[in-house]
């Protein structure tokens, strides 16, 4: 595990969070610590098994609901345990059973918020930030990386996972949301009104470097409003007669990015948060 750099023993009835450093996303370094990362879960499930073919692959077997409605909780706050300990129960379960993986489903809308060096070869380094006035200029949302601003401070901003673009193939199978009609554009100012085309855009989870990125994360499509992706816990739990406790670590340290295609403009996005689950009684 990577250096703890916070620790909030949140033992909130049946969940708490930890939180410690993610890694460096961007391509040049061009990461940093969010001040708000907000996600919205819909749904939380238990997983006997996973089949795990590919990095798209979301299926899970002996699937129990432990959550359901729409809770919006911010993973770098000392709160968030709190509202997750609201939204998911594992009383219940059934006794004997064995989990090996989670499963979260999510909105693909993220709200985030702060401020990242954006560095490179050829332009002086600048600081990007989010920028909450940053429109889509009437594109979908699924197909745009929203300009941050170079001047100002922070402000929170609406982001949308995207959709991803050019053709690519995982195992053998060339996926159907990966195309040319999907073309992802990188906003080159505030209003979208100048953009920079991405022939080959992805979300592959960087699970090679950590797994604690997930497993797998769903091949989505422009007209799925969330996602679901599989993470596995840190050790099978098997259920006793008491109602276990699921512990969440959260890592967000290095989970904005942003980058450049002409050294004077950015765009920002969200990185993957890194999360570690635990079941105990």
């Amino acid at each position: 595990m990577n250096k703890i750099y916070k620790l909030l023993p949140l033992f909130l009835g049946l969940i708490s969070l930890q939180v410690y450093s993610a890694g460096c996303a961007g391509s040049n370094g061009n990461c940093a610590e969010p001040s708000k990362y907000i996600l919205t879960m819909t749904k939380l499930e238990l997983c006997t098994s996973v089949p795990n073919t590919g990095p798209y692959d979301v299926t899970c077997n002996g699937a129990t609901t432990v959550g359901t409605g729409s809770l919006e909780f911010d993973v770098t706050s000392v709160s968030a345990g709190q509202a997750i300990a609201t939204f998911a129960s594992t009383k219940g379960l059934p006794i004997g059973t064995t989990f090996t993986h989670i499963k979260p489903t999510m909105l693909r809308k993220i709200q985030l918020q702060g401020s990242v060096s954006v560095s490179g070869s050829g332009f002086t380094t600048f600081t990007c930030h989010t920028d909450s006035s940053a429109t889509l200029n009437g594109a979908n949302k699924y197909n745009r990386l929203l300009a941050g601003k170079t001047s100002g401070s922070p402000t929170l901003m609406t982001y949308y996972l995207n959709t991803d673009s050019g053709e690519q193939t995982q195992n053998g199978v060339t996926y159907t949301s990966q195309n040319a009609a999907n073309l992802m554009k990188q906003c080159l100012n505030q209003d979208c009104s100048s953009t920079y085309s991405w022939t080959n855009y992805n979300k592959d989870l960087p699970t090679s470097t950590d797994s604690r990125f997930g497993l797998s994360i769903e091949d989505i499509t422009n007209s799925d409003d969330d996602f679901s992706m599989i993470f596995a816990l840190k050790e099978p739990y098997t259920v006793s007669e008491v109602a276990p406790k699921i512990d969440i670590a959260f890592g967000t340290k290095m989970s904005l990015s942003a980058d450049t295609s002409n050294g004077t403009s950015c765009s920002i996005s969200p990185y993957y948060v890194k999360s570690e689950i635990t079941i105990t009684d």
